[in-house]
């Protein structure tokens, strides 16, 4: 893909190279890419509106004022991103079977979305609204939930979380036996059996 064009619409790009090349101010409409390298890209200002990424290869792209709006992420390495740096407009995505590492998500708005099948490795979810949100079958390790607002969210069958009740905001969220008693780690109490 030659980078002089700057919007493309519903095209699919498939095992295509972006690894350290410019994309800033690029807007992606409806797009698939399939097995592409994102690795060190430059996404300053891009837009990426109802895309699909599945197994796409996102490491340490800049992503600063980035748009991501109703795209979804399948399958995807996505490692070093600091979502907190994208624009909050819009904002919205979906992961379904991605690991994700050293990510931030800190203070964004993530209502209803879906972690999904994930494994979330020493990312933040700092004062990061995540209502309804699902992490179904995910499995984290080393991850930060601080201030977070996890109301009715699913951690239906997810494993590894660390979710101090104390410090987050847990009302009506949903967790299963037997990693729900991680959730007791925060209360300083002894269970004996």
């Amino acid at each position: 893909m030659k980078n002089e064009l700057l919007e493309y619409n519903e095209i699919d790009l498939e095992k295509e190279t972006f690894a350290r090349l410019d994309m800033s101010e690029q807007v992606f409409y409806r797009c698939n890419f399939r097995e592409c390298d994102f690795t060190e890209s430059i996404l300053k200002s891009a837009t990426f509106e109802e895309c699909t990424f599945g197994d796409c290869n996102l490491t340490n792209p800049i992503i600063d004022e980035a748009k991501f709006s109703d795209s979804r992420f399948i399958h995807c390495k996505l490692l070093g991103l600091n979502f907190t740096h994208c624009g909050q407009l819009s904002f919205a995505v979906n992961f379904d079977s991605c690991v994700i590492s050293n990510c931030n998500f800190s203070e964004m708005k993530m209502k209803q979305t879906e972690f999904k099948k994930c494994e979330i490795i020493d990312s933040y979810f700092q004062e990061t609204y995540l209502v309804g949100a699902s992490f179904e079958g995910t499995h984290f390790r080393g991850t930060v939930f601080h201030n977070a607002n996890m109301e009715k969210s699913s951690f239906r069958n997810a494993s590894g979380y660390d979710i101090d009740p104390n410090s987050n905001i847990i009302r009506n969220a949903e967790f299963s036996v037997p990693d729900v008693l991680n959730l007791l780690t925060g209360l300083n109490i002894k269970i004996v059996t």
